[in-house]
């Protein structure tokens, strides 16, 4: 019984690492999908769409497991994008042996003998990984061969029966996106990010002519953090621009979970502010997806707290005492101030100069990131 119980353990274990690694697996996929898309005119509305959509199902659910759509697929995705890299390398290695081999001498038969192996060893394992693919497109499917199941799975595939299975799966999991909701989203999370920026960026644009009217926007700036961020995702849960002013929910969620609203606004002002530093000097766009990966690394968790904090001040709807409000006040305030200010001086920082406090990718797209 003891040796069952220890065996049911193991099991156990054995399957937690890995859901865990299939769904690390499946967040690395999307973060560099959407790097990769941000750093694409027009496809960059898909990643405002996404994240906004991500922070809204978390306000709506109140739980991170079901806040990123696609997540499944995108499991398998990285499995196997993730799984061709690693069954290839043996290829690569060889084939590179041979280049080697060609240079120090170039009358040798072996580096020809080595391509020629190198070739027949990527087919094979091309063909196991499209077997793996067909079982079920996982990363482990791709590094443990059972030659027996994929056989199977592939005769199974060629079938009339097994293609349209195959094909309605994967048409399945793309649909789950829901790509028209994505482009919607990301449009009323513009407009409202424009109507509440529009006058406070013009302030800071025209401080560098009267510093007063900087300072005046970045009071502004600050009072336009304190909302922008909730504002966004309410709009985007209701798919309309009727919560666009709706303050008074905003509100009464801070004043019913001050500190974790508090600890969101933080969060999305330490994920904003350093993005900013990638202005500096332009990006080559061989290599914009990298700036682009670290926006969404940075921005999504913002999304998913901002969302969390405020289904958690909705379900507690009765506010707190005043005091831990005052408290909560003195975290998000200074920051909200922070990045009001903050935004100012990147104008002297920014490749674009003053037109680069209204590229604010903190609530519109990262079009900060493109370079020439």
């Amino acid at each position: 019984m003891e040796a069952e119980a220890t065996g049911g353990r193991v099991l156990q274990i054995w399957t937690w690492l890995q859901r865990f690694g299939d769904r690390a697996l499946g967040l690395l996929a999307l973060l560099v999908v959407l790097a990769l898309l941000s750093s694409l005119p027009l496809l960059q509305v898909l990643v405002l769409g996404y994240l906004l959509t991500a922070g809204a199902r978390a306000l709506e659910r109140g739980r991170l497991r079901e806040a990123l759509p696609g997540h499944a697929l995108f499991v398998h995705v990285g499995g196997v994008a993730l799984g061709f890299w690693l069954l290839l390398w043996i290829p690569r290695l060889l084939a590179s042996l041979a280049d080697s081999g060609r240079l120090i001498n170039p009358a040798s038969p072996s580096p020809a003998r080595l391509d020629g192996f190198a070739l027949l060893l990527a087919l094979a394992l091309v063909v196991h990984g499209l077997a793996a693919c067909a079982r079920g497109a996982r990363l482990r499917y791709m590094l443990l061969p059972r030659p027996r199941l994929e056989l199977h799975a592939l005769a199974r595939l060629f079938t009339r029966e097994g293609y349209a299975l195959a094909r309605d799966q994967v048409w399945d999991a793309f649909a789950r996106l829901e790509l028209g909701r994505l482009v919607r989203t990301a449009l009323l999370g513009g407009i409202t990010a424009l109507a509440w920026l529009l006058i406070p960026t013009t302030l800071l644009a025209l401080g560098s002519r009267a510093p007063a009217l900087g300072v005046l926007g970045s009071v502004a700036m600050a009072g336009v953090l304190a909302f922008l961020p909730f504002i966004q995702l309410q709009v985007s849960e209701a798919g309309s621009l009727r919560p666009l002013a709706d303050i008074r929910s905003v509100r009464a969620a801070r004043a019913a979970a001050p500190f974790a609203m508090a600890g969101a606004l933080v969060l999305t002002v330490l994920a904003a502010l350093p993005l900013y530093l990638l202005k500096i000097e332009l990006i080559p766009r061989e290599a914009m997806w990298l700036p682009g990966l670290l926006f969404v690394a940075l921005m999504l968790p913002a999304r998913l707290a901002c969302g969390l904090a405020l289904h958690r001040g909705r379900r507690l709807a009765q506010p707190r005492h005043w005091l831990w409000r005052g408290l909560a006040g003195l975290a998000w305030v200074p920051a909200a101030l922070a990045y009001g200010v903050g935004l100012y001086f990147t104008q002297y920082l920014s490749w674009y100069g003053t037109w680069s406090l209204y590229e604010q990718h903190a609530f519109l797209l990262p079009v900060p990131f493109l370079g020439g």
